[in-house]
């Protein structure tokens, strides 16, 4: 039992944070069987059939871009690591302005999933296979992140740290998720993701103000104070403190700024909100939106870190979560005052369960959508397959892609999983954005420059990733005793980007598209200008 707990207010105080979680699950429950009863056609399940609000698919682009990785891991970063962990929240905020200029064309295309984008310029079933195998690679590792954090802040919330508690919430968080995904698909999805949105808003907001209504009156004061507890200013206000200020390290964090900046606006459920958008004019002004919430959100969580370096410290952050995911709970444990602080911890518990729950619904539901719309409907059956089994197909999909999440985040529970958020997040990078800039943008983009980029980016990252210190070498690696690196960096997009883009601009230069793929690349292009419904 740790200390920094809810239970340090009393053994009745458990009763709130349960509560509050019953109500949540209950809420989300309710709200999937409502949304899921609309959902008898393809177009419903995976898009609202394209039906969505300006506002509330701003509000869901905005939790999308919200994982439980993005509530718990940059106040950590930033207190522990001050100018480095503020550089890397400046970068996550800049993948709206990323996002703003996909948002229109991409919905535009009318279609909903990565493999049906790209299959608009050629008729190709490898395309669609190739956008699945893609989706697929980014999705299940990002899920089973999402899981595994999810699982180890809910324990840590309800007072147990023990390997068997953490094991069960992870489960069981699995399991509601493939539920909810299953019955409420897009619609459900994008409800959940819109309450989450508004609630995560509201409790950083909340505990910023908290935070800083008392001492750190001014942002200097508050600064000042951050730096007293963790190293002094010197270390805290320069570059270097995370990754260190060798070349390695500023490289280092360069890579990991560049990864957070574009791989965070191409990830597979950010495609298929956009898509679910009423029309192009809609997603540009839902992305316009979405980018203000998400600044203001980073700019909270900066404040939420410099307050937790202030007021809980570098030291006793590092000793309870050599990562820093728990400083939002213990700066809210120590603002933890009578009845309303025992609200306010318990509003942030709810957070972020909600966020777990919410983030790992939107990739099972992209994942199994590019298993059952682009793999089964488009490439096996061509086009010919039923609404009713082509949602089953779907449904089935969610089901085996959460089992196998679930199962990978018990296996891999008390191992670092950093190596899977680096290699999804810049696969998200390296192939996903290449291949849409050039689809979307580029004429000359062939069949063979697709297949480059897709197949190519993608293993250049698996192999970074692997013989990088993420996996072996290091105290932090996946394998800490092992020593098999050769690649000196933790985040690999640095190098990872310009292969994409380069190995999708080689193959179409030398494998020029047929008159097929020119047809159908200009027919593609008056699409994404006049718009589609």
């Amino acid at each position: 039992m740790n200390d920094h707990t809810v239970l340090a207010a009393g053994g009745s105080a458990l009763i709130t944070p349960l509560t509050g979680f019953l109500l949540v699950i209950s809420l989300c429950f309710m709200l999937c069987l409502i949304a899921g009863v609309a959902n008898d056609k393809v177009a419903d399940f995976y898009a609202a059939e394209r039906s969505l609000p300006t506002t509330r698919n701003a509000l869901a682009l905005c939790g999308d871009l919200i994982p439980a990785t993005a509530l718990l891991s940059p106040i950590g970063t930033v207190a522990l690591s001050g100018y480095d962990g503020m550089a890397a929240a400046t970068s996550a905020s800049a993948a709206m302005v990323v996002l703003l200029v996909l948002a229109e064309p991409l919905r535009n295309t009318g279609r909903f999933t990565l493999g049906s984008v790209l299959a608009t310029r050629t008729s190709s079933r490898a395309a669609r296979i190739a956008g699945a195998v893609t989706t697929v690679a980014v999705c299940v590792p990002l899920t089973v992140v999402q899981l595994t954090v999810a699982g180890e802040a809910t324990a840590y919330v309800l007072g147990s740290r023990t390997p068997g508690t953490a094991l069960a919430c992870t489960v069981l968080g699995g399991l509601l998720i493939v539920t909810f995904s299953a019955f409420g698909g897009m619609r459900g999805t994008s409800t959940i993701q819109a309450g989450k949105a508004l609630l995560v808003l509201g409790v950083v907001t909340a505990v910023a103000v908290t935070a800083t209504a008392g001492q750190h009156r001014t942002l200097t004061e508050l600064l000042a104070h951050a730096a007293a507890g963790a190293g002094g200013p010197r270390l805290f206000h320069a570059p270097g403190l995370r990754f260190g200020d060798t070349t390695t390290g500023t490289l280092d964090q360069f890579s990991l700024c560049l990864t957070l900046a574009v791989g965070s606006a191409v990830l597979p459920p950010l495609l298929m909100r956009v898509g679910a958008s009423v029309n192009g004019r809609s997603a540009r002004r839902a992305a316009s939106r979405a980018t203000v919430m998400i600044t203001l959100y980073y700019g909270a969580i900066v404040l939420l870190g410099l307050a937790a370096a202030a007021g809980v410290g570098a030291r006793a952050i590092t000793a309870d979560d050599p990562q820093g995911n728990s400083a939002l709970l213990l700066l809210t444990n120590a603002l933890a005052h009578g009845t309303s602080g025992r609200i306010l911890f318990t509003a942030v518990a709810c957070a972020v369960f909600v966020t777990s729950l919410a983030s790992v619904a939107g990739l099972t539901l992209a994942g199994a959508a590019a298993l059952s719309h682009d793999v089964y409907a488009g490439a096996l059956r061509r086009g010919d397959a039923t609404d009713g089994r082509e949602l089953a197909v779907a449904q089935w999909a969610i089901v085996v892609l959460g089992v196998v999440s679930v199962l990978a985040a018990v296996l891999l529970h008390g191992w670092s999983v950093l190596f899977l958020a680096s290699f999804a997040t810049a696969a998200a990078a390296s192939v996903i954005l290449p291949a849409l800039v050039y689809t979307l943008f580029w004429r000359g983009f062939s069949r063979t420059g697709l297949l480059w980029t897709l197949y190519g980016s993608l293993t250049c990252c698996l192999l970074l990733q692997v013989f990088g210190p993420t996996v072996s070498g290091q105290p932090y690696s996946l394998l800490p005793g092992a020593d098999f690196h050769w690649f000196p960096l933790r985040n690999i997009a640095l190098v990872t980007v310009p292969v994409g883009f380069l190995l999708g601009w080689a193959g179409s230069r030398l494998r020029p598209g047929t008159p097929a793929e020119r047809t159908a690349a200009r027919r593609a292009e008056t699409t994404m200008l006049t718009g589609a419904r």
